[in-house]
């Protein structure tokens, strides 16, 4: 073998490396991305729960507003006062 047949099987040896590398390195991202998608999916679903969560909680604060208004009018310093002199007299009127 002369010098310039070895160097070429270095040459395919490496580039046979390298190739097999890459093909390594391609196959483990590809598994990656595959399970970085299925985290994002587990995420949207998550997510998708939290906001029915939400929303079931907003839907009772609401229905636990109108009492707590109604008891809070009665506590109220601007209200105005009941005074059944005045309410007579606005019937008189007219």
């Amino acid at each position: 073998m002369s010098a310039m047949d070895i160097c070429y099987c270095v040459l395919i040896l490496s580039g046979a490396f390298a190739l097999v590398g890459l093909g390594i390195l391609l196959l483990r991202t590809s598994v990656t991305v595959k399970q970085a998608g299925e985290t994002v999916e587990m995420a949207q679903d998550t997510l998708k729960r939290v906001d029915k969560i939400l929303d079931d909680v907003n839907y009772k604060l609401d229905l636990l507003n109108a009492p707590v208004e109604t008891v809070a009018k009665f506590f109220d310093p601007n209200r105005p006062k009941f005074n059944p002199i005045k309410t007579i007299l606005r019937f008189v009127k007219k």
